[in-house]
């Protein structure tokens, strides 16, 4: 039978002796997540790319590509990535027994002879690790699971400044086109003007006027060029290829036609924020962990124990080796002569009774259990169990600041989103029809030639103007509602499907800190 289960016994201490950590499965719970507020899943089983893709001068990338290609290849975000293995190899090293020490001592006799030898005839293992693998294990647990939520909540944060790049890319690609439209209108005025000045109806000075608004307009135009230019770059950095050529573009705002949708209650978008945010729920594990860190330090203090099983053999003199050969040799023949020459013949005898002794043994080994035991009069952890309610004092404050963000961040992405909403649909309807009837007169006028061309040209850059500020209005909305997803943790349209990433308490109140005099981790009242 103990044949039998030795196989058994090597097999388990060889399993748990070869645990290896494989983050694997929760790097794809990772992607799940962001997969839920993004309806992008991140490639993260695969390195990143090498090379970006084959761009050219009339390739637009759209937003979606931009987004997937930013999870998969931002460098920042891969390295984050990283702290997922980190955390999981923790969890591993967190169920190991601590080595077992095995210990020999040798001591040599003055005189010679047998030395003592003293050993563990079995390993000494530890017995805190029954205690304080468990407490060890909620700990690494809880910040495994912080760091799968702290990636996803980082992937979504990279999504939304792709986004809002992107954002700006497209106003600035619009905003470039009508400029370059105010140009040419300056340039006509400028032409118009420098015929009239030729005719004496004009003076040099209204030509000089004319021609430096129109290389006022030529420096806005190189400006917002080499904007359009930084910004994709940055973009590029973003999507990890810091190095690739701009050879392409993005697709231009629609001021005029585009549809806008803000939601217009703000107290399901903020319970949404708080089901989502994923920066929220990791706050909430960092808690989990700092209460479970306290019950480890509090079982550090216990003593510690280590059993083991002892073998000593005793010390021995050195043994006597008798007469030598040559010695008995000698002896038989000068007992042979004496025998010749005096007659002597051994008598017989008859044996002597010996008295009773008890009979002696030699002993030669000592076996035994041993147990080591810490006696704690000093050190009994007290340092390190304050050390630790004080961080899980901390982390209830962080959890609750957090908190109180995401219902600010929500409040104020609203306002803006709704704000720049309104602000276009304003122009849209109230003013843009008056400019537009404006330019019909001015156009009107001058074919009646009731106005000269300067007048019409001016109406026609009105127009463009109003646009443009249209457009800055549109940008500042998708940029709302792109801080308004991030504000959530995820999409407005859709929430993000329930995971199995919940700590199974519920969430703390303010109140639930605690002292160093607590005994328990239950909330105060």
């Amino acid at each position: 039978m103990q044949m039998k289960l030795l196989p058994l016994a090597t097999f388990g201490l060889g399993w748990v002796g070869c645990a290896s950590p494989r983050p694997d499965t929760h790097i794809q719970m990772a992607a799940t997540l962001v997969e839920g507020r993004l309806a992008h899943r991140p490639r993260w089983d695969a390195p990143w790319d090498a090379s970006p893709p084959d761009w050219s001068a009339e390739s637009v990338l759209p937003a979606d590509e931009a987004v997937a290609l930013a999870l998969r290849n931002n460098r920042m975000l891969r390295a984050d990535l990283e702290m997922i293995g980190q955390a999981n190899a923790e969890l591993v090293q967190a169920g190991l027994l601590q080595n077992p020490a095995l210990n020999l001592m040798v001591m040599f006799p003055d005189g010679g002879g047998r030395a003592m030898l003293r050993s563990s005839a079995l390993p000494m293992q530890p017995l805190q690790d029954l205690w304080l693998i468990p407490a060890r294990k909620e700990v690494a647990t809880a910040e495994l699971q912080q760091a799968v939520l702290r990636v996803a909540d980082r992937a979504v944060e990279t999504a939304a400044t792709v986004r809002t790049t992107y954002v700006k890319l497209q106003f600035t690609r619009r905003a470039i086109a009508l400029v370059r439209e105010n140009m040419e209108l300056a340039a006509q005025t400028t032409r118009i003007v420098e015929v009239r000045q030729t005719a004496g109806q004009a003076t040099q000075a209204a030509v000089n006027l004319a021609h430096i608004r129109y290389q006022r307009l030529r420096s806005e135009l190189l400006a917002m060029e080499a904007e359009y230019r930084e910004m994709q770059r940055e973009l590029l950095m973003l999507m990890g290829f810091a190095g690739a050529p701009d050879r392409w573009t993005v697709a231009p705002l629609d001021e005029e036609h585009e549809e806008l949708k803000v939601p217009e209650d703000e107290e399901p978008l903020m319970a949404l924020g708080a089901e989502q945010r994923l920066d929220l729920r990791a706050a909430r594990w960092r808690l989990e962990a700092a209460e479970h860190r306290i019950t480890l330090m509090r079982r550090e203090g216990w003593p510690e124990v280590a059993l083991g099983f002892t073998a000593e053999r005793a010390p021995a003199p050195r043994a006597s080796r008798g007469p030598t050969i040559p010695a008995r040799v000698g002896n038989a023949a000068a007992q042979a002569i004496a025998d010749r020459v005096y007659g002597v013949a051994p008598m017989p005898t008859a044996p002597m009774i010996q008295p009773w002794v008890p009979k002696m043994y030699d002993v030669k080994w000592t076996l035994g259990p041993m147990l080591e035991l810490e006696l704690p009069i000093f050190d009994q952890n007290q340092a390190q169990v304050a050390k630790a309610m004080h961080e899980y004092n901390q982390k209830l404050a962080e959890y609750e600041a957090r908190a109180q963000e995401i219902t600010r961040d929500v409040r104020a992405a609203l306002v803006r989103a709704r704000t720049a909403k309104e602000q276009v649909e304003f122009y849209r309807v109230g003013i843009v029809p008056d400019v537009e009837r404006n330019l019909d007169l001015a156009q009107q006028a001058f074919v009646a030639g009731q106005e000269d061309l300067t007048v019409y040209l001016q109406a026609q850059e009105d127009l463009i103007m109003t646009r443009r500020t249209i457009l800055e209005f549109l940008r500042d909305y998708h940029i709302g509602r792109v801080d308004l997803e991030r504000a959530v943790g995820g999409r407005l349209e859709q929430p993000a499907p329930a995971d199995e990433l919940e700590p199974d308490v519920p969430p703390p109140d303010a109140a639930g800190h605690l002292s160093e005099s607590d005994d328990s981790f239950g909330v105060q009242p």
